[in-house]
C-alpha cells in the first residue's frame, strides 16, 4: 500500500453549501434536543453527531466551509456548541479550522489512506487472530448473525444499508476480540475510518466484493484458523484501500 501522493479528494467551498446540506438535519436535531430546552443550554455533544454523519456520509463534502452562525441557525442552538463541537470533528480528524478563515470539512488525501490502513492492518489482523483463539458458540451465532443480514443488503442492493451492518461486523470483531487496550486504540481511529469505508464503498462493484472478504475472514476464524483470518483480513484492507484510492484520484472537483 506504499502509493504516491496523487491529487486529493476536493472540492471548492461555496457559499451556503453547508446550510443547503443541513437542511435535512434539522429533523435529526429535533430528535436529539429535548422537548423544551433552550438553545443556549444545548451542549457540543448534541451538535457533534448529526454534523459528524454529515461528514461522513458525504451531505457535507470535502471543502465546504462551516460557519459557525450558520450552522447554528440550521440546528437551532447558540453558537458556543457549534464552535465546541467544531473544534471535537477537528480532533475526529473530519474538520479542518484556519485562523482567520474559519472551518472546513476536511479534504481526504491518499496520505491519509496510506496512514489509516496501514493502523487498520496492524490492529485488525491481530483482532481476528484473537477472535479465533478465543471465539464461543455464542461469538459464532453473532458473527453468523450480522452477516446474514451483510448478505441480505447485498441482495437488495441497499449500499447504505450494507456499509451499516459491515461498520457492526468490525464492530461485532473487535467485541470479540475480547481485548479491552485493543479496542480503545482502534476506536480512535473509528471516525476517519466510517469515512474511508464510505468512499470505498462507492467503487463499483465493491459491495459484493467486501462481502466476498467479509464471509473469508469469518470462515477462518469459525474454523480457528488465526493465520488464515489475518492473512484474509489484510488481503480485505489492502483492496479496500485500493478501491479508495481509485475513488479519490478519479473523483472529479465540484463546480461552484
Amino acid at each position: 500500500m506504499d502509493f504516491h501522493a496523487g491529487p486529493a479528494y476536493v472540492t471548492r467551498p461555496r457559499n451556503g453549501a453547508a446550510s443547503a446540506a443541513l437542511a435535512p438535519l434539522a429533523e435529526r436535531r429535533r430528535t436529539l434536543r429535548p422537548e423544551g430546552l433552550a438553545a443556549h443550554s444545548l451542549s457540543s455533544a448534541v451538535v457533534v453527531p448529526p454534523l459528524r454523519e454529515a461528514i461522513i456520509e458525504g451531505q457535507l463534502p470535502p471543502g465546504t466551509r462551516l460557519s459557525e452562525s450558520e450552522l447554528a441557525q440550521e440546528l437551532g442552538v447558540s453558537r458556543t456548541p457549534v464552535r465546541e463541537a467544531l473544534a471535537q470533528l477537528e480532533r475526529d480528524g473530519l474538520v479542518t479550522i484556519v485562523a482567520r478563515a474559519g472551518a472546513f470539512v476536511r479534504t481526504v488525501t491518499i496520505d491519509d489512506l496510506n496512514e489509516i490502513y496501514e493502523t487498520r492492518i496492524a490492529l485488525e489482523t491481530f483482532a481476528v487472530q484473537l477472535v479465533a483463539q478465543r471465539l464461543t458458540p455464542v461469538g459464532r451465532a453473532r458473527l453468523e448473525e450480522v452477516l446474514a443480514r451483510m448478505r441480505e443488503r447485498v441482495a437488495g442492493d441497499d449500499h447504505a444499508g450494507y456499509t451499516a451492518e459491515l461498520d457492526r461486523y468490525y464492530a461485532v470483531v473487535m467485541e470479540l476480540a475480547g481485548n479491552a487496550t485493543l479496542a480503545r486504540i482502534h476506536e480512535a481511529v473509528l471516525v476517519p475510518v466510517r469515512r474511508l469505508r464510505r468512499i470505498a464503498m462507492s467503487h463499483e462493484n465493491r459491495m459484493a466484493e467486501s462481502l466476498l472478504h467479509a464471509e473469508k475472514i469469518a470462515a477462518a476464524m469459525l474454523a480457528g484458523d488465526s493465520a488464515g483470518a489475518a492473512a484474509e483480513m489484510r488481503e480485505q484492507l489492502v483492496t479496500a484501500c485500493q478501491a479508495a484510492q481509485d475513488v479519490l484520484l478519479h473523483a472529479p472537483p465540484r463546480k461552484g
